[in-house]
């Protein structure tokens, strides 16, 4: 688990960033389409993206920076690997396609 070194007391948290981080923790986030509906315009300026951006990369979650994965997880205060986890799971089905077409190039 990363430790941030400063953290955010929860009770000064902003209360949409504690709904978004109570359903990463709860394991209810399976996909990160599912923030879509959960204060877009306010992560979207969090992470420094317009919009149609945030929409993007929700939909390809691989095109999410580093620095935007660690940004969201230090607002909610939650390890950033419970993100990166989600989306590895998300795109193997890409990673494994990827894969086979590289060995088959061969």
């Amino acid at each position: 688990m990363t430790i941030w070194k400063e953290s955010i007391e929860l009770d000064k948290m902003d209360p949409d960033f504690i709904s978004i981080r109570s359903m990463f923790i709860s394991g209810s986030i399976s996909t990160m389409y599912q923030l879509v509906n959960y204060s877009p315009t306010k992560v979207s300026k969090l992470l420094g993206l317009n919009y149609s951006a945030y929409h993007t990369k929700l939909v390809n979650p691989e095109q999410f920076s580093i620095l935007h994965l660690n940004v969201l997880a230090y607002a909610i205060q939650i390890d950033p690997n419970i993100i990166q986890n989600i989306i590895q799971q998300q795109i193997e089905d890409k990673i494994l396609d990827k894969f086979k077409k590289f060995n088959t190039i061969k």
